[in-house]
Formats: C-alpha cells, structure tokens, sequence
C-alpha cells in the first residue's frame, strides 16, 4: 500500500523492519516513493500506477525526467506497472482533503485537490503497447521491469501470453493480484 493509504510510521516501521530483515523488498504501491519508504535502506519495488504519481508531469502525462531520476536511486532495484487492482476495477480515489502538500509533492499533484487515479494506462492500449513500454523503462531506467495484474479470464491470460511469445518481449516479472480486498481510496 502506497504512502497516503498507510501513514510515514507505518511506512518507516515496514521500510525498517524488512532492512534489518534483509532479503525481502518493499513495494511502494501506487502513489509514488516517500522518504519513509528509503528510511531502512531496503530494496524497493517501486510501482507505477496509472495515475503515475511520482512519475509524472503536474498536467498528469508520464515524464522521462521524473522516472530516469527515480531509477537512479540505489535503493530501487525493479519497477512495476500495476495494471490493475482487483478491489479498484474503477480506479483510485482521495478526497481532497487528504491531498497534503507531502502527498502532493510526492505524487506531483496539486495539494488540497481531489485525485482520481484512472483504471488504465493512457500510454498503452494493449498487450504489445504493454510490451513496448516496459522494455522502453527497461533500456532508460537500467532496471528491471515487471506488472501487476489482475488475471480476470483464462482468454485474458491467453491473449498475454501469446502476444509476448509472438513479439519475443517478456516481463522481467508478473504479480498476480486477487479481487478481494480493498482500502479507503476504493469508491464507496
């Protein structure tokens, strides 16, 4: 869960805890890397979400900028685009009152002003944008790339694996997320 959903001492403690733990990563969820997730000098899955927070210009189109210098940063060992959420199939949702000039500044948004996280990515439209785009992460950011997603169908599944062995590009890695579950960002 990303910082916003949990609060820096939870952050901090988790980012603490799995350092001293060693061998573990952290994933930093949606809505971009805080200082609270670098705190315990873990490893880091850092997760872009298709509101790109963190990623992302102020007028919300995807920046180059942004994510060269995120992959620049020790601590991020692997990037992950998180296709969908089970518990989110309309996408995100802080109210504006939760947006604080922290949230703001780390998600490159607008402080005191509601965010709706869209449910899909506006730089890709199918499996082989997909594809293209995270082997274009993969050569600027140096790292390796990989999605979450949940598998809604088996055609879904299919589909993705065939476009894959058809364009010989592959995902460092997949996550694979439930429907169940959800948080206090999820619509009411």
């Amino acid at each position: 869960m990303s910082y916003g959903a949990l609060g820096k001492n939870a952050i901090t403690t988790l980012s603490k805890g799995l350092g001293m733990a060693g061998g573990t990563w952290m994933n930093t969820g949606k809505g971009g890397l805080s200082k609270y997730h670098l705190k315990g000098n873990v490893d880091i899955i850092a997760q872009i979400g298709p509101g790109l927070f963190g990623y992302r210009t102020l007028e919300g189109d995807f920046s180059w900028e942004q994510f060269k210098r995120k992959s620049e940063i020790y601590q991020i060992k692997t990037f992950e685009l998180k296709l969908a959420q089970g518990a989110k199939v309309r996408g995100g949702h802080i109210e504006a009152e939760k947006v604080t000039p922290e949230i703001a500044e780390i998600r490159n948004v607008t402080p005191w002003k509601t965010i709706n996280s869209p449910n899909r990515f506006r730089q890709f439209y199918d499996t082989k944008g997909l594809l293209d785009f995270m082997e274009q992460l993969r050569e600027i950011g140096g790292k390796s790339v990989g999605f979450k997603m949940v598998a809604g169908s088996r055609d879904e599944v299919e589909t993705l694996v065939k476009a894959m062995a058809e364009d010989r590009k592959f995902p460092d890695f997949i996550t694979v997320d439930g429907g169940e579950g959800g948080t206090g960002a999820t619509y009411q």
